[in-house]
């Protein structure tokens, strides 16, 4: 939720001064990398893979600060890093920290609190893995992400946060909208994943539990 709420309040593209974007931007990067491991640790993935996952998380995370101190003490070229998206490292920490849990949580054999902790997290980190993916894309690409914008960099980064949750619950509001073909690909399947997530993980979740509960219960005698 604190990285929602912080992807969703924080425009990390359009400050004033020249220097906030790029540290606004790399601080959600740490809160992602955060979440992935709160959620793994919740998931009750082994502690192996738990510590393999911050291992990698640091790396990632001491690399992105680096990367942000050569691009604001030096002239180096490293414009695949630019302040208006964020790094490709994020990227795939963002999109493969859902897998992660959903792959650990489809061995629980019950239902417990981390397991619900785990299925409300990889929910909010597919919202996040794609709000990412966005970013990323709308300004890789030479056409804006969304329609209603003439230039991809007059589009605030809480746009695609809001764009991406909107996305996944499939509101549908309308105000913005994918506009070229990557960006309505990427939109319908983030929709279709969202939706599949619910009508299978969710069900199987809730199915676990009612199963669960019923074998629980002491047995009357009529």
């Amino acid at each position: 939720m604190l990285t929602v709420a912080s992807l969703s309040l924080i425009d990390v593209t359009s400050a004033t001064d020249e220097v906030w974007p790029e540290i606004a931007l790399t601080g959600t990067g740490l809160i992602v990398g955060l979440t992935l491991v709160v959620a793994l640790r919740a998931s009750g993935l082994r502690r192996r893979w738990q510590h393999m996952a911050v291992v990698f998380v640091v790396f990632a995370s001491a690399l992105s600060i680096l990367l942000l101190v050569v691009d604001l003490t030096t002239d180096a070229d490293i414009s695949i890093f630019r302040s208006d998206r964020p790094s490709p490292i994020w990227v795939v920490i963002a999109l493969v920290s859902p897998i992660a849990v959903v792959r650990r949580l489809t061995h629980h054999r019950r239902v417990t609190l981390q397991t619900l902790f785990g299925a409300i997290a990889s929910y909010l980190l597919i919202a996040i893995g794609f709000t990412y993916l966005y970013m990323f894309v709308g300004a890789a690409q030479h056409e804006p992400f969304f329609s209603s914008y003439a230039d991809d960099a007059d589009i605030p980064s809480t746009s695609y946060m809001y764009f991406s949750m909107v996305t996944i619950t499939t509101l549908g509001y309308g105000d913005l909208a994918p506009a070229s073909n990557l960006s309505r690909l990427l939109a319908t399947t983030e929709a279709v994943v969202g939706q599949v997530y619910l009508v299978t993980f969710v069900a199987m979740v809730v199915g676990m539990f009612i199963q669960q509960r019923d074998s629980e219960q002491p047995s009357v005698d009529t």
